[in-house]
C-alpha cells in the first residue's frame, strides 16, 4: 500500500539517483582517466605497442577494470531509468483514483 505521497518520495529519490548515474556515466565518457584511457589502450594494444607481456597484461588487466565500470555505470542508469518510469506510472495511476486513497 502507498499513499500519494510516499510515491511522490520515491519517484523523486529514483530521479535524483538518474540524475546522479547519468552524471558519472557522462564524466566516463568524456573524461581523460576513464573514457579516452580505455580507447587509447584498446588501440594500443590493437597495434601491439607494448614493451614486454608485462606491460600487455597490465594494459588488458586495466581495459578489463575500464569496461566493468562502463559497463556498471550503463546498467546502474537504465536500472534507474526502469525506476523512474515505474514510480511515474504509479504516481499517474494514482491520479486517476479520487483523493489521496490507499492503492494496492
Amino acid at each position: 500500500m502507498a499513499t500519494f505521497e510516499k510515491i511522490e518520495q520515491e519517484l523523486t529519490k529514483a530521479d535524483a539517483r538518474l540524475d546522479e548515474t547519468t552524471k558519472n556515466l557522462k564524466t566516463f565518457e568524456e573524461g581523460e582517466d576513464d573514457r579516452k584511457w580505455l580507447k587509447k589502450l584498446r588501440r594500443r594494444l590493437d597495434e601491439e605497442e607494448w614493451k614486454n607481456e608485462g606491460q600487455k597484461k597490465r594494459w588488458e588487466d586495466r581495459v578489463k577494470k575500464l569496461e566493468e565500470k562502463e559497463k556498471s555505470l550503463e546498467e546502474s542508469k537504465v536500472r534507474w531509468e526502469k525506476q523512474v518510469e515505474e514510480w511515474g506510472k504509479k504516481l499517474r495511476e494514482f491520479g486517476e483514483e479520487k483523493g489521496n486513497e490507499q492503492i494496492a
